[in-house]
């Protein structure tokens, strides 16, 4: 009896560390969008915060943020939505897998994202996540979403002040804008690849050194400034 009960502690042990992941897995209603991989679930009737696991989407004043956001408000708010809690991250968030509920097959928030090109795998926190690693590989090669653009900027990368993007997995320093403020910065045509800047809060984009370019600048390529909307500040271009 002593040899069957040391036999079966290691089991016990497991089944015990597993139950509180179990326990956290539930159902509820999404009632807000964060961001792209972030939103609000009802969960006996108070919001939870859950942070998708193993994505990152471009933040929201990022080149494809509005997009991600766009995406995952589409795909889930207002309906009824399955959570495996993973985790919880050092702002309190619950860290989970999102899935619809009500879908006829199983439809997973994390994956749809990185399938159609709006969110990164985020491999420093899901390393093993083969699936994230395919659909990404998939996404970049058909240049679906933010892969169209030639030198898209990782999330963690842009949170950390924009210096270093990525292309193809290689890492490349952009230059940071000058210092120098111009009276009036010359009028050019720039190619749509070009770099120009734009604010938190403004509509224009601008060249480097554009008098009417605050603090709050923002490095994006001139194709995607287009694509969200900004129009050209008359007094650099």
């Amino acid at each position: 009896m002593r040899h069957t009960t040391r036999a079966l502690l290691p089991v016990l042990l497991l089944l015990l560390s597993l139950s509180p992941v179990l326990a956290q897995t539930f159902t509820g209603k999404v009632v807000g969008i964060s961001d792209g991989d972030t939103i609000r679930v009802l969960k006996d009737g108070r919001e939870v915060k859950v942070r998708l696991n193993g994505v990152d989407c471009p933040e929201s004043h990022q080149a494809y943020g509005t997009k991600a956001r766009q995406f995952t408000s589409t795909m889930v708010f207002g309906k009824v939505v399955s959570v495996v809690t993973r985790d919880t991250d050092r702002y309190g968030r619950t860290v989970a897998d999102v899935s619809l509920a009500e879908a006829t097959k199983p439809t997973m928030l994390n994956r749809e994202l990185v399938r159609v090109g709006l969110a990164w795998w985020y491999k420093r926190y899901a390393p093993n996540d083969k699936i994230l690693s395919a659909l990404e590989a998939e996404a970049r090669k058909a240049k679906r979403g933010l892969w169209a653009d030639p030198n898209p900027v990782a999330p963690w990368d842009f949170r950390r002040g924009g210096s270093t993007a990525r292309s193809g997995g290689a890492r490349t320093t952009a230059s940071r804008p000058s210092s120098i403020t111009f009276k009036r910065a010359p009028s050019v045509t720039l190619p749509r690849t070009a770099g120009v800047y734009i604010t938190n809060t403004g509509t224009k984009y601008h060249n480097a050194g554009c008098r009417h370019l605050r603090r709050s600048q923002i490095g994006i390529s001139l194709k995607d400034a287009e694509a969200q909307g900004y129009t050209p500040c008359k007094h650099c271009h």
